[in-house]
């Protein structure tokens, strides 16, 4: 049971069920995607804002930690994004950035809190 996607653009992207639902492991399921979309989205939002004020950010990770439902099982209540990012950066300017991404401007991030609650924490390294 594995699928392939194919955008507009003619990308493909592979896709199979979660290993519990027979799927290898090796192919990321559609949850995977999900979260991949949401991290990269906020991702890529967050670093054009941090640079078009004028600071520098040197490197960028993110972790997506999620809180499933008992019923029906498999679908998320909560999702916490890690955020940990270096560079030339203001603490204070990181904060208001992340904020208005996840709650404005990263269309992804909408359509996530329609159903579940997202929080955040930021941390900036030397």
């Amino acid at each position: 049971m594995q699928f392939v996607a194919e955008n507009s653009t003619g990308y493909k992207i592979p896709i199979e069920p979660a290993i519990s639902m027979g799927g290898s492991g090796k192919i990321p399921n559609p949850i995977d995607y999900l979260l991949a979309g949401l991290g990269g989205c906020t991702g890529i939002k967050m670093i054009m804002d941090i640079s078009g004020k004028g600071f520098k950010v040197d490197s960028f990770t993110m972790r997506v930690d999620g809180t499933k439902s008992k019923a029906p099982s498999g679908i998320f209540e909560k999702l916490h994004l890690v955020i940990t990012l270096s560079g030339d950066v203001d603490d204070r300017t990181v904060a208001e950035v992340i904020e208005e991404t996840i709650m404005h401007t990263c269309p992804v991030a909408t359509m996530f809190r329609k159903t579940m609650e997202i929080t955040w924490e930021h941390h900036i390294i030397e």
